[in-house]
């Protein structure tokens, strides 16, 4: 059976993967039938994802599996693991840890003034 998935390329901490139709059984660096298109992490979002959506939806039809990742990056760029045109969906964006309510900067703030010893106001020796 055929699938589409990433092979991976890139050095340490500099990935880089190839999307690629292959054998199910093959390695993952191992040969390949095409290569669709390519994934860099590294870029911005609108960049990320380069295909060939013509050969993709090809393979697609003709009975290819999509792998979790690869099925991710196809809904990124319109297309679902049919083949069939789909709204994009967004790139999620990293969440931070939500602001400190005023009061509670301020009460860490005393808290850290009094560890130093110092009352405010006074000059340090």
């Amino acid at each position: 059976m055929v699938r589409i998935r990433l092979k991976r390329l890139g050095r340490t901490n500099r990935p880089f993967w190839r999307i690629c139709a292959a054998d199910q059984r093959a390695a993952r660096d191992g040969p390949i039938l095409e290569e669709l298109g390519h994934y860099d992490p590294l870029l911005p979002d609108q960049d990320k994802v380069k295909i060939r959506r013509d050969r993709v939806v090809h393979w697609l039809k003709q009975g290819a599996q999509p792998s979790d990742s690869v099925a991710q990056m196809l809904r990124h760029v319109g297309l679902d693991t049919k083949g069939n045109e789909v709204p994009p969906q967004p790139w999620r964006t990293k969440r931070r840890a939500p602001p400190k309510p005023a009061a509670a900067r301020v009460a860490a703030e005393k808290a850290k003034a009094a560890e130093g010893g110092h009352k405010e106001g006074e000059a340090s020796p």
